[in-house]
Parts: C-alpha cells; structure tokens; sequence
C-alpha cells in the first residue's frame, strides 16, 4: 500500500515520503506524509464505501468559503487527498474529553459552519466531488433520509440483517411527516465528537474527518454529535452544547421531538459501520448486532 500512496505522491508533489501510519480502520487508511517539504497527511480508500475524495473536497469547500478552521488541502484525488498538517488538529492517541467547555465551544463552532453554508447548499443527500456543495440529492429531507437508510441496507442484508434496515424505512414510509419542519438543507460534518473537533481557549481551533459530511438539516448534525458524546440523558455538557449552538443559530420547533427519527438513522449507521470497519472478533461482532437490533427495535416501539 507505500507503494500505491508513493505513487499518487509522486504525481503531485516534486518531492515526497511516507512516515508512518496514523489511522487504518476500514474503509479509510491515513498516513503521516511530507511533500514538497511540508509536513502533511494522506487519507485513501481501503474499500469500496470509502469516499476520501469527497470528503477532501469539501473539507476544501469548508477551507475556501467559511471560517471554520481546517486543514489546508494540498491535493485532491481519485479516491485520496492530502492536507497539510494542522498543529491543533486532534491526536488520534489523545484522551478527548466532552467536558461543558468542549461543549460550549464545540455548539458554536458547529452552529457556525451550518450558519455559514446554508446559503451555500440546496439540497438534501450527499454531496459530490465536482463542485463546492452541490448535491446530486432530494427536495425534502425525508427522502434524502430514507436514501440514507436504502444505502446502508446492503451491508445489513450481507450479514443477515435486512429486516432491521426494513423496519426503519416501512415506519419512514408510513410517516413522510416524520421531519416536518427540520429546516432546510446545511453542510453538515457528520461526527462532530471530540476526537474530530479541536477547541482551546473557548473557540474551536480544528475541524477534521469530513468523510461523514453530508448536506441534511443542522439538526441532524446536532443529534449526530449529541448522542455519542453525552449520551441519552441531560448534563451540563449536553446543556452548554446546546446554549452554544443556539448563541449562534437557533434550532428549529420540534427538534427535540424528532431526535428519536436521527437515532435511528444514527443506529443503521452504526449498524453498517459494525461491518465495514470490522474491530471484532465474530463473537463481539455479533453481540454488538444483537444490541443494534434491539436499540432499533426499543425506539419503533416507542414512535409506534
């Protein structure tokens, strides 16, 4: 795999090396590079859900037409990209800690990069690698959304769990009210947890790993972020998320009511991750399915 990425350097740069891998969990591998000498970071497809072009561009699309700040993007390619490398991004090997100040800051920052891109996208769905935001997408977000779940139902089906992944689309079917009044469509980042948001001083500093980006509502970021990093219940940290958010951008009526419709899309999401990335051994993998089923299952008992 050197190889291949010495490669795709080499068309780019005048000169170039590989360091040392940074990250390799399926469908992306990241490596520590240096080009042209600069210290940067190459981020490739492993497989055929990987997606590191896109997410480069519009990693280059943030960098270009907000004030979010992210790394610079050097190269961009067919299934790659380089990015020079940023002094605050995240440390993969780092304790990253969703504490109110994380929270407060982290609010703002992600509130920000909706407020600054809502001009900017006019569709719902994924984005595509021609052109700055644009969506090859829907009108409506809840057929953007139900796209989302019909995408990841192949994984599903491979490992015996199609019907989970028909369960959420027939309840999306029998509800195109499901995310009435959500707003319209936003760059969202898609895994705004600490591990991919860098604050200090009471500002975000660094925002990396777009490759979940994705043009929907600002609250389906915001449900994105909040569920993993504080969980289902109220905090203080949950709370300074939120007051952080809406210093800059208010969140639309309804949005508490509609966040268990996101953590479903959520779920199916974890679902097909579960497989993808492949972190398991046969008996945990099938543990973890065995929780995802019946997380999906808990909240369509509770929406019926």
């Amino acid at each position: 795999m050197k190889r291949e990425i010495a490669e795709r350097l080499d068309a780019a740069f005048d000169s170039h090396e590989v360091r040392r891998r940074l990250h390799d969990v399926p469908p992306h591998e990241v490596y520590e590079v240096s080009v042209d000498g600069r210290r940067a970071v190459y981020k490739g497809n492993t497989g055929p859900t990987g997606n590191a072009e896109r997410e480069g561009r519009v990693m280059a699309a943030v960098a270009d037409r907000t004030s979010v700040p992210v790394p610079e993007p050097l190269c961009i390619g067919d299934s790659y990209y380089v990015a020079a490398w940023h002094p605050d991004a995240p440390a993969a090997e780092a304790d990253h800690e969703a504490d109110a100040a994380w929270a407060r800051a982290a609010g703002r920052g992600l509130a920000t990069l909706h407020e600054e891109t809502a001009p900017l996208v006019d569709a719902y769905g994924a984005f595509r690698v021609d052109e700055a935001f644009a969506v090859r997408g829907r009108d409506e977000w809840h057929a953007a959304a139900v796209e989302y779940v019909e995408g990841r139902r192949p994984v599903l089906a491979r490992y015996g769990h199609a019907d989970a992944a028909d369960r959420v689309l027939d309840h999306l079917a029998e509800r195109p009210d499901a995310f009435a009044g959500a707003g319209g469509p936003v760059c969202c980042h898609g895994w705004a947890t600490p591990e991919h948001v860098a604050v200090a001083d009471g500002a975000v500093t660094c925002v990396i790993d777009f490759e979940h980006a994705i043009a929907a509502p600002g609250e389906y970021d915001y449900w994105r972020t909040v569920l993993p990093a504080f969980g289902p219940g109220e905090s203080e940290p949950r709370t300074a998320f939120r007051e952080g958010y809406e210093s800059v951008r208010s969140l639309p009526p309804g949005f508490d009511r509609r966040a268990p419709r996101y953590a479903l899309l959520n779920t199916v999401y974890y679902f097909e991750s579960l497989y993808v990335q492949d972190q398991n051994g046969p008996a945990e993998t099938a543990r973890k399915a065995d929780r995802l089923r019946s997380r999906i299952d808990a909240i369509l008992d509770d929406l019926a």
